[in-house]
């Protein structure tokens, strides 16, 4: 059995790489398509590390196949989106490009299954990820191998190899309401710094 696992980033490939080898046996290649992730060098940042983890945990056993980065073109489709907010319809439509792509490259490099690292996070929206990888299996007839990774064991396997875990999800948009996020609470830390140290 031939599988292709979308990867997000290093961190969420680790836990989910070990069970999915475990529970299959199978022949897994990874597939980095990210065309959310910016800027650039965070792009490259998160590839490079995918790559180094793979090569450190699996001895160049494991292939890596990087996709398209059109960042550009995938802006243009999220920006009527884009203030439906982390875990809103914005990262529905991520979501389902990513694993659009995934379905289709397995199908043109004929593998037998799909999977993805995305449904680790406990900030994504399993469901969504669930039931739109199982219509993709429908359609493309390539089956879908789907579950909640071990997040946890992610956590501990991450600082075991030294991994960098980015802050946001990687998106434009997600790092602006992270950075707003920050600076209103450094705001509120601030105007209540009294309080807060009497506390």
């Amino acid at each position: 059995m031939k599988i292709l696992m979308h990867a997000c980033c290093a961190p969420c490939t680790t836990a989910s790489l070990e069970e999915i080898i475990e529970q299959t046996q199978a022949e897994i290649t990874m597939f980095f398509y990210n065309p959310n992730i910016s800027p650039k060098n965070e792009y490259l940042k998160r590839l490079t590390e995918l790559d180094r983890y793979l090569k450190e945990r699996y001895n160049n056993k494991i292939p890596l196949i990087e996709g398209e980065y059109d960042f550009s073109n995938w802006k243009k489709l999220i920006a009527p989106l884009a203030s439906t907010g982390e875990r809103g319809e914005r990262c529905r439509i991520c979501y389902y490009l990513r694993l659009l792509k995934t379905f289709e490259k397995a199908k043109e490099l004929g593998f037998d299954a799909v999977s993805t690292t995305l449904t680790i996070s406990p900030y994504k929206k399993y469901s969504w990820l669930r039931d739109l990888g199982n219509e993709m299996s429908k359609y493309f007839k390539i089956e879908y191998i789907v579950k909640k990774w071990n997040y946890k064991k992610s956590i501990e396997l991450s600082e075991k190899y030294n991994l960098y875990r980015q802050d946001y999800c990687g998106c434009a948009f997600s790092l602006k309401e992270r950075e707003e996020y920050l600076k209103r609470k450094k705001e509120y830390q601030q105007k209540n710094k009294k309080f807060l140290n009497n506390k």
